[in-house]
C-alpha cells in the first residue's frame, strides 16, 4: 500500500515537472515601456488590442514621454490634399533619383467640396452646352479646396482646410481638433503656430489687416478661445500672407515697416505674447525685392524667392539668434523657381532639403560640392503646386487638453 503511494506521488510530481507554466500577462509598467519605444503610428495601431493599450495612447503624460524618446521625421505634402512621406529613411548620397512613396491623408474637411467642383457640377446637371459640345474641363485638381498649412510643433500641425476654418491635427493618430472662430473679421489673415513650454500650451497667432492696421489675436489650447492683443503698424510684404516661422520659441514674419519703407522681421514671443522687431541684412531690407522667411535646421534664415528661374542667388542665415551681426549669406548655385530649405538628412549637415515647386519635386542639395539629386514622389495628384513641411510622428492630441476658465 506504501509502496503504491509513493509510485502515484512520484507519477504526479513527475508530470508536475514536466507541464508546461501557465501564461502570465506582462505588468502594465512593462508593457508601457515596451510600448513607449515604438513608433507612433505602431502604438496608435495597437488601440483596439486592449483597454490598457487603448488607454495608454490616449494619455496625455505617455505621449509626452514618448515624444522625448521619439524623433522620426515626416515629410507633410499639402496642396488640394495632403500627404505624409518617410524623410528619414533617406540616404545620403548623390547618386540617382529617390523615389518617396506619399501616403493620403484623411484631414479635416477632406471631403468637403470645393467653390469651382460645385460650380463645375451644377454646369454638369445643367447639361450647360458651348457650341454644339459639353464643357469639357480638366477639374481633377480642384475636386478638393486648398489646404493651407500654417505650422508644426510636437507632431501636431495646424492648417486650414477651407477659409475661415482653423485645425490642430496630428497626421499620425488622425486626431483633430477645429478652434472658434475669431473676432475681428477676416481680411486678408495671416496665422503663425507654436509652443509655449512654460505653460505647456499650444498657441495660434492671427494677423488681420484692415486699413490702417494689423490686428493681432491669439488662440490658446488650454482656453480654447482668442484673445484680441494689439494693432500693429505694418504692411503686408510681398511674403506678408504667408504663414509664420516657428523659430527659437518665436514666430517669425517678413512686414513693411511704413515709416521707414523698409523690410523687417516681426516676431511674435509665443511665452510672453509680446511683439518686436528684428533687423535684416541690408540686401534683404530692400522692399524691392522678394522674400521669404523660412527655418534652416532650427535658425532662421530668409531666402530671395523670385518667380523667375534664377541662380548664383543667395540665403541669408542668422546663426545666433537675435544677433542681426550672425547674419550669414549662403551661396545657392541652383536654377529653380521657388525654393526653401527645410533640414538635413540624417548624416550630413551640408545636405538640405530645398522645395522646388516648378518641377513639381523636391531637391537635395550640397553648399559645398553643389552636388543635387531629386526627391520623386510618387502616389500623390500634386500638379495643382504643392507646398513641403517636415513635421515628426507623435502621439500628441488637441484633444487631451482640458480647457482652463
Amino acid at each position: 500500500m506504501e509502496a503504491t503511494n509513493k509510485g502515484r506521488r512520484l507519477r504526479e510530481d513527475t508530470t508536475t515537472e514536466g507541464a508546461s507554466p501557465e501564461p502570465h500577462e506582462l505588468p502594465p509598467e512593462i508593457i508601457r515601456e515596451i510600448l513607449i519605444r515604438l513608433p507612433a503610428k505602431s502604438i496608435g495601431n495597437f488601440r483596439c488590442v486592449s483597454k490598457l493599450f487603448c488607454s495608454l495612447s490616449s494619455d496625455q503624460g505617455f505621449a509626452k514621454r514618448h515624444l522625448d524618446l521619439t524623433n522620426h521625421r515626416k515629410l507633410i505634402v499639402s496642396g488640394h490634399n495632403m500627404y505624409a512621406l518617410d524623410f528619414d529613411g533617406i540616404d545620403d548620397g548623390f547618386e540617382g533619383i529617390i523615389d518617396l512613396t506619399a501616403v493620403e491623408l484623411n484631414y479635416p474637411l477632406k471631403e468637403v467640396p470645393s467653390k469651382f467642383d460645385e460650380f463645375i457640377q451644377r454646369i454638369i446637371r445643367e447639361d450647360a452646352v458651348v457650341g454644339d459640345e459639353l464643357i469639357k474641363l480638366n477639374t481633377e485638381m480642384y475636386l478638393k479646396k486648398w489646404v493651407q498649412f500654417i505650422g508644426y510643433s510636437n507632431g501636431m500641425v495646424c492648417v486650414s482646410p477651407a477659409a475661415d476654418a482653423v485645425f490642430l491635427y496630428n497626421p499620425t493618430t488622425g486626431d483633430s481638433k477645429r478652434l472658434p472662430d475669431p473676432a475681428g473679421g477676416n481680411i486678408y489673415p495671416t496665422y503663425g503656430f507654436g509652443f509655449d513650454d512654460l505653460t505647456d500650451d499650444y498657441k495660434v497667432v492671427k494677423l488681420v489687416a484692415d486699413t490702417r492696421h494689423l490686428n493681432a489675436s491669439v488662440y490658446s489650447l488650454k482656453s480654447d478661445s482668442w484673445r484680441r492683443i494689439c494693432d500693429l503698424n505694418y504692411e503686408h510684404d510681398n511674403d506678408g500672407f504667408a504663414a509664420g516661422v516657428n523659430v527659437n520659441g518665436a514666430i517669425h514674419w517678413l512686414f513693411i515697416l511704413e515709416e521707414a519703407d523698409k523690410r523687417v522681421v516681426l516676431v511674435f514671443d509665443v511665452k510672453t505674447e509680446e511683439f518686436r522687431e528684428m533687423a535684416l541684412p541690408g540686401e534683404a531690407e530692400d522692399v524691392s525685392r522678394d522674400f521669404t522667411a523660412g527655418d534652416l535646421n532650427g535658425r532662421l534664415c530668409v531666402i530671395n524667392s523670385r518667380s523667375k528661374r534664377h541662380g548664383d542667388d543667395d540665403i541669408w542665415v542668422m546663426n545666433e539668434y537675435c544677433v542681426a551681426s550672425s547674419w550669414t549669406r549662403i551661396r545657392l548655385r541652383l536654377l529653380y523657381r521657388c525654393m526653401r530649405p527645410l533640414c538635413s538628412t540624417n548624416n550630413s549637415d551640408e545636405v538640405l532639403l530645398v522645395s522646388n515647386l516648378s518641377d513639381e519635386d523636391i531637391v537635395l542639395y550640397n553648399f559645398k560640392t553643389d552636388a543635387r539629386r531629386n526627391l520623386r514622389i510618387s502616389g500623390a495628384n500634386l500638379s495643382g503646386g504643392f507646398e513641403t513641411h517636415m513635421s515628426i510622428e507623435s502621439l500628441i492630441s488637441p484633444n487631451l487638453y482640458v480647457v482652463e476658465n
